[in-house]
């Protein structure tokens, strides 16, 4: 038993000039061993942040019909400029003209319609963050093209979601299947 000897230390016998000739993965020969999962670009971020910028349109025209209707002068306005305009247009109603709780209904309706519309351009941008549930996503873009919001923008901002959307495909693990016969 005198001839036991300790057993070897790792830390025994190790010189500092070792460390060169371990592989650390730094080595131009180490990139070909590269093993990518599924590509990934920056058009979902881009896609979720012209949602976002959709909603906050679609937001601030909620805001706009909500203005108008919480003063009676610019409901009474509108009445008036939507009365001109049937004319114009030789449209008849059978009541004769609009009137102010018609036009009141109409705008009620439009904020929520817009609000609605905010809501899922919103969710569809967190789930484009999160390269989450695709239908969520192609939801949103949808919401962000029908919400009218000022000028069309957020048809604009919606249109160019939903195209990058589309070219990021396979970064919601969605593979482009082949439909040949």
């Amino acid at each position: 038993m005198d001839n036991q000897t300790p057993p070897p230390n790792d830390s025994e016998g190790w010189e500092e000039t070792q460390y060169e000739s371990l592989d650390w993965g730094g080595d131009e020969e180490s990139g070909n061993r590269l093993v990518e999962l599924y590509p990934s670009t920056s058009k979902p971020a881009q896609a979720a942040l012209a949602l976002l910028i959709a909603g906050f349109i679609l937001l601030l025209t909620a805001m706009t019909l909500n203005g108008i209707l919480s003063d009676d002068e610019k409901v009474a306005g509108s009445t008036i400029k939507s009365n001109e305009m049937m004319n114009e247009m030789g449209l008849e109603i059978d009541g004769g003209e609009l009137d102010d709780d018609f036009v009141r209904q109409v705008l009620r309706g439009a904020l929520f319609y817009e609000l609605i519309c905010a809501v899922l351009a919103f969710w569809g941008s967190v789930e484009l963050w999160r390269k989450q549930n695709y239908n969520i996503v192609l939801l949103g873009c949808a919401a962000a093209i029908i919400g009218l919001g000022s000028l069309l923008l957020s048809t604009l901002a919606g249109a160019f979601a939903l195209y990058l959307t589309f070219q990021s495909k396979p970064e919601f693990g969605i593979n482009e299947q082949d439909e040949s016969w």
